[in-house]
């Protein structure tokens, strides 16, 4: 199915040509986990990499970075205070090469309570629609205090339960839906708690890949009625929605909810996202309540998630690099000699 507003690629092969020099060779140097290398460096995006001249090169953790490269890009998805350390001092040596992303800006959108409060000051609405985020409550300590520190913040059941920080590991995607407040001490803090809004069970991935957006539909968890809320008690666990579920681009969806958000008010706001981030690769997952047509919540926001689940990733990715280093081929001096 294409996708309301998606992106045009590179058609015309002698402007690819013209990104970069023929004797220019891009070099992309790389530290990811494997698990992460292995998703991402897939056969087709390394193939047309290749193609218009750029090479990815994986970086030696075991070494000096200094004395690694030299590359143009260093793309990057490591934890750990020692490795960002790393970072920083390679890029104040090397400030002519472009890291994506800076770990501090990373950082911030590991804890769940910061990564949203950008869209929260947002407040973004416009006659294209709203965006928010839905009503949370931090708890770092002592679950037994969780049911009066819901009932203080008023917030409603049913509600999901998120862990606070985001680490990378597969505990911290782990998400929890409870119905009951006395269940809510169960609960292991630190951990973000969210009203759950109904979405009639999609929830949409935006990737962000500079300035490129690309829009999918994923099932997400189902609405929950008055009944189920007022027969169901208890806290129960779910796989990683977003990340695990099947596509719903294909599936026979009530139009009201398939209805992609307006291209618009994404493009609004990921460029807004991008400049108070600081990040130029990030998705989001965001919701429409159900039984509205223009009131959006953004519900998580992750860096540098799974881009080979995006439907033509290789190319919108190989643009994006070559468009980071246009400008600095272009300024170069021509050799005459």
């Amino acid at each position: 199915m294409r996708l309301n507003g998606e992106i045009s690629y590179w058609n015309d092969e002698e402007k690819e040509k013209e990104r970069i020099p023929p004797q220019q060779k891009l070099v992309v140097g790389y530290a990811l986990t494997s698990k992460k290398t292995k998703s991402f460096l897939q056969p087709q995006l390394e193939g047309l990499a290749r193609k218009k001249g750029i090479l990815f090169v994986a970086i030696d953790q075991h070494r000096p970075l200094s004395d690694q490269g030299p590359f143009d890009i260093v793309l990057h998805k490591l934890s750990g205070k020692e490795w960002c350390q790393i970072l920083e001092d390679y890029w104040q040596k090397h400030p002519e090469v472009t890291v994506l992303d800076p770990p501090d800006a990373i950082e911030h959108v590991h804890n769940r309570q910061s990564m949203l409060q950008d869209v929260a000051d947002l407040n973004l609405s416009d006659f294209y629609g709203k965006v928010g985020v839905p009503r949370q409550l931090v708890i770092t300590k002592d679950p037994s205090s969780i049911p009066d520190a819901v009932t203080k913040a008023g917030l409603k059941l049913p509600l999901v339960a998120k862990p606070l920080v985001v680490d990378g590991s597969a505990k911290s995607h782990e998400l929890y839906l409870a119905y009951d407040q006395i269940s809510l001490s169960k609960l292991e803090p630190p951990l973000v708690l969210q009203e759950f809004v109904n979405h009639g069970g999609v929830l949409f991935k935006v990737y962000i890949v500079g300035e490129a957006i690309k829009v999918v539909r994923r099932f997400s968890l189902p609405d929950v009625n008055k009944h189920e809320l007022y027969n169901n008690a208890g806290v129960f666990r779910f796989p990683r929605v977003s990340c695990a579920a099947a596509s719903a681009d294909d599936a026979d969806l009530n139009p009201c909810v398939a209805e992609l958000p307006p291209r618009p008010l994404l493009e609004r706001l990921a460029k807004e996202l991008r400049r108070r981030l600081g990040l130029r690769l990030f998705n989001m997952d965001i919701i429409r309540e159900f039984g509205t047509r223009d009131r959006f919540y953004v519900i998580d926001i992750n860096y540098f998630p799974g881009y080979g689940k995006m439907p033509g990733y290789e190319h919108i990715f190989t643009d994006f690099l070559l468009g980071l280093v246009q400008g600095k081929y272009k300024k170069r001096p021509a050799n005459n000699g």
